[in-house]
């Protein structure tokens, strides 16, 4: 990871929901910004995104499939080897556990076509 650290980029990605929040455009908008403002980064800093979007999205009551989709396909691929030059021990392990609960939960959430609704 070239620009960031690995906590450090999931605080600035939540910081960066909770501002668009702010904005009062609503969570879909909020979370919209969030994930493209620090989509393609790199391959680890996009799997960081898509942890960290995706724990944002376990707290919504519905969310939109094209995330679901996209968000468990990309880290449903994640390999253990692909880290180990990039993250410690520690961080690998706590990315894996995250993988997991994401995947899981996003699959169980109740899912919404509209991407506007």
């Amino acid at each position: 990871m070239k620009d960031w650290e690995y906590e450090e980029l999931i605080k600035a990605i939540n910081e960066s929901y909770e501002n668009f929040l702010k904005i009062g455009r609503g969570e879909k908008f909020a979370i919209a910004r969030a994930f493209n403002e620090y989509a393609d980064m790199g391959e680890i800093e996009d799997i960081i995104t898509d942890i960290a979007i995706g724990e944002i999205l376990l707290y919504q009551d519905k969310v939109f499939i094209g995330y679901i989709k996209g968000i468990t396909g990309r880290l449903s691929g994640v390999k253990k080897d692909n880290l180990k030059n990039e993250l410690s021990d520690e961080q690998i392990e706590n990315l894996l556990d995250r993988i997991v609960v994401v995947i899981k939960g996003l699959k169980n959430k109740p899912n919404d076509r509209d991407p506007v609704a």
